[in-house]
């Protein structure tokens, strides 16, 4: 039973249900794909090595990116996401030589052991730590832990993708225009209220918004990017994203 429910759901962060919502809303996460793309442009990895935490089928994922790297270790607990990941990364990777190895663990249980086993290999959540206050029952134990995966990784080149905030939307802003709607500010700044009011008011929020708890994820003084995704028509999220050069 334990293995079909991680199949449907994997904890609730992925699965099949999951997968085929991606599936059917790519065209409507193009724009958002694009703004993660030109984000990750700008990095400069110092290692040829990646640790991908969460990676899942990579829906996420721009192929430039992936293709900058020699070997990459792909952590997730969903047992569909090697072969999804595979399916939709695998020719490419292939034919550019890149070494993939697929680990179905939950990496951030066992982050400290990772950096262990692999203490030269930089790291990308994609789009996994906004989810943690969903598999952890205790709020405060949920947000302490994401606050301190900088303590965990300090010295180490790192960046993540994650959601801040989800809920539903009026629809008034259009996914084709969201090449537009990108945010450059420190994490410091992202925590005033009059940014939030803004980034919430422009895509058209109603209602109450859930809080993912990731917003002590960076350091205050660390340049950040933000975007809105289209995750429903009418059910919008507000992604961050960060890069860390040790």
């Amino acid at each position: 039973m334990g293995l079909i429910r991680d199949v449907i759901h994997a904890g609730g962060t992925g699965g099949l249900s999951w997968h085929v919502h991606a599936y059917y809303a790519g065209k409507r996460w193009q724009p958002t794909l694009q703004l993660i793309d030109q984000f990750l442009a700008q990095v400069t990895p110092k290692s040829d090595h990646l640790l991908l935490i969460g990676g899942s089928a990579g829906w996420m994922m721009p192929p430039n990116w992936l293709s900058r790297f020699e070997r990459i270790d792909a952590y997730d607990i969903d047992p569909l996401a090697p072969g999804l990941f595979n399916w939709r990364h695998g020719p490419l990777l292939k034919v550019q030589g890149i070494d993939v190895h697929h680990h179905r663990r939950d990496a951030l249980a066992s982050l400290p052991d990772l950096l262990q086993q692999h203490p030269k290999a930089c790291i990308w959540f994609d789009n996994v730590l906004g989810q943690h206050r969903f598999r952890v029952p205790d709020v405060k134990r949920a947000e302490h832990e994401l606050a301190q995966l900088k303590t965990t990784l300090k010295g180490r080149h790192w960046g993540s993708l994650h959601d801040v905030w989800s809920g539903p939307t009026d629809g008034r802003l259009l996914p084709a225009g969201l090449n537009v709607w990108s945010h450059h500010v420190t994490a410091k700044q992202s925590l005033e209220a009059a940014f939030s009011q803004k980034l919430l008011a422009s895509v058209g929020a109603k209602d109450a918004w859930h809080d993912h708890l990731t917003s002590q994820v960076f350091a205050p003084e660390t340049q950040t990017s933000w975007m809105p995704w289209a995750f429903k028509p009418n059910y919008w999220h507000w992604l961050q994203a960060g890069w860390i050069h040790a």
